[in-house]
């Protein structure tokens, strides 16, 4: 639009101009060398243009024709500057799909055609990488540590190496020098933050995690649950040490950032026990269930009065209970403070108020104990464990990313060994579990079996029938783990003292 809007422009001026010089033709004379000129100016200007035009004709000529060798060389470093940066991209769509040897000779083709090795280390590190040749690869990438430039991809190449080596005594260093030179790289601080916490630096890890949100490289909301492993394996630790006090300080942080996480709300209520402040504990424990009822909730406020009858603890667990909503958590926790005091119609109206859908493999044990308990029906029992074993299994600290699970908390997965990953949830119907280590054994954050959910089997000893049963005999999940198991001798009723001794 814009150039036809030009073109009639110029036309017009053009023939504005032939129109005034034709009005008004003029008269030039010249004289020189003993010659005259007399013509009109027109005619002049006309004459002036084409001797401008045909020395700018001469003038390009010239050059042309002086430039032809050098213009020539130019042409030819320019195809060969080409064909050394087509190279490079053909190597890195080789690297692109795993094509080791073809990314090793573009790689060599880039160097030639290019001639500055500084352009290709990066392909040929990558190639050599690729390749399996870890020497070649890590000459490579030194090399690329020694310009300002590429002193970042080196170092990332090299940290690589040492993560794949798994050698994270080297990878940590090198970590930290690409994220001082580069703040902002995700990579870098991710990875920072990673080994960091498999050391146990927590107090790095802490700063790590502070700076890459600060440069929004990690979401506050996935931060949150980092920082809450992190003060909570702190407050473990401090635990183990026997320092209840300043445990409960790193477990008061956790806190506030997840109000009602079961680690350190037991951990804070045993501290505030131990200094005899029983109703803080109390409150804490209170305040944690109305917001997630946990069972291991359940056993440390029953703790809290560690001399009452079981009719007694019955009690509280129901004053607990009542505190927040009505969930299967609390009617479990109800069933086995019921069976503890011996309040079979109690445990039994709890446990059938759970909709069947919510019915899962506690319950079943729940209610097989009862049935041999309360009615010495072993037949009965035995199918309630079977269902049992088919029910939707129990909550359980599940991973995140591996869907194992473990009986207690801990600061990384102790299957796939990622941070932070546990979480208290239903875990899949098929899943991993995770053998702890013995300082988590010994020393775990949570109570082991957090009430009688896991020693039910204990009821189970086959009544004395006249015609006893042809059949495999009920499954038992933990022989002897635990004290007060009863015997054959003791008869096919369980002893109530050994429940009430579990709660204890």
């Amino acid at each position: 639009m814009f150039r036809i809007f030009g073109f009639f422009i110029l036309v017009g001026a053009l023939v504005f101009a032939s129109i005034q010089l034709a009005d008004n033709p003029g008269q030039i004379s010249v004289e020189w060398l003993g010659y005259r000129i007399d013509t009109y100016f027109g005619v002049a200007l006309l004459v002036l243009l084409v001797a401008l035009y045909l020395l700018l004709v001469a003038y390009r000529l010239v050059r042309g024709l002086l430039g032809l060798p050098g213009g020539f060389l130019d042409r030819r470093a320019a195809r060969r500057r080409d064909d050394g940066l087509n190279a490079l991209s053909l190597g890195m769509a080789a690297i692109a799909v795993g094509d080791a040897e073809e990314a090793r000779k573009q790689a060599r083709r880039a160097e030639k055609l290019l001639g500055d090795p500084a352009k290709t280390r990066l392909l040929s590190a990558q190639a050599a990488a690729l390749g399996g040749d870890r020497d070649a690869a890590g000459r490579y990438f030194d090399a690329l540590t020694e310009s300002p430039e590429t002193k970042f991809v080196g170092l990332i190449g090299k940290l690589r190496q040492a993560l794949e080596a798994g050698d994270s005594e080297a990878a940590l260093p090198l970590a930290r020098q690409a994220r001082n030179l580069r703040p902002d790289s995700a990579f870098a601080a991710r990875t920072l933050f990673t080994l960091e916490t498999e050391a146990e630096d927590w107090d790095e890890a802490q700063k790590t995690l502070f700076d890459a949100v600060r440069r929004d490289l990690i979401p506050e909301s996935e931060a949150k649950r980092y920082r809450v492993a992190i003060d909570m394996e702190r407050a473990r630790l401090k635990e183990a040490e026997g320092q209840l006090s300043e445990a409960a300080d790193f477990a008061l942080r956790a806190l506030k950032v997840e109000p009602a996480f079961a680690p350190a709300v037991q951990i804070a209520a045993a501290a505030e026990t131990s200094k005899g402040r029983t109703k803080k504990a109390q409150k804490l424990l209170e305040d944690a269930w109305q917001q997630a009822p946990h069972p291991n909730f359940a056993k440390r406020y029953a703790d809290l009065w560690p001399d009452d009858s079981p009719v007694q603890r019955f009690k509280h667990i129901q004053k607990l209970v009542g505190t927040g909503k009505e969930t299967t958590t609390g009617r479990i926790a109800l069933a086995e403070a019921a069976i503890a005091a011996e309040l079979w119609g109690d445990a039994r109206a709890a446990l059938d108020a759970i909709p069947a859908p919510e019915r899962r493999a506690a319950v079943f044990r729940l209610l097989a104990y009862l049935a041999q308990a309360e009615h010495g029906n072993a037949s009965e029992a035995r199918a309630l464990l079977e269902r049992a074993g088919s029910a939707a299994p129990d909550p359980a600290w599940t991973c995140a990313d591996c869907g194992a699970t473990a009986e207690v908390w801990t600061v990384s997965c102790g299957n796939c060994g990622h941070f932070a990953s546990l979480s208290w949830k239903q875990p899949p119907r098929v899943s991993t579990l995770v053998s702890l280590p013995p300082e988590a054994i010994s020393e775990p954050a949570v109570p082991e079996t957090p009430l009688i959910v896991g020693d039910i089997e204990v009821a189970e000893a086959p009544a004395p029938d006249p015609a006893p049963e042809k059949g495999p005999p009920a499954p038992t999940e933990k022989p002897g783990a635990a004290d007060g198991e009863p015997s054959a001798e003791d008869g096919d009723r369980p002893n109530p003292e050994d429940v009430v001794r579990r709660l204890a």
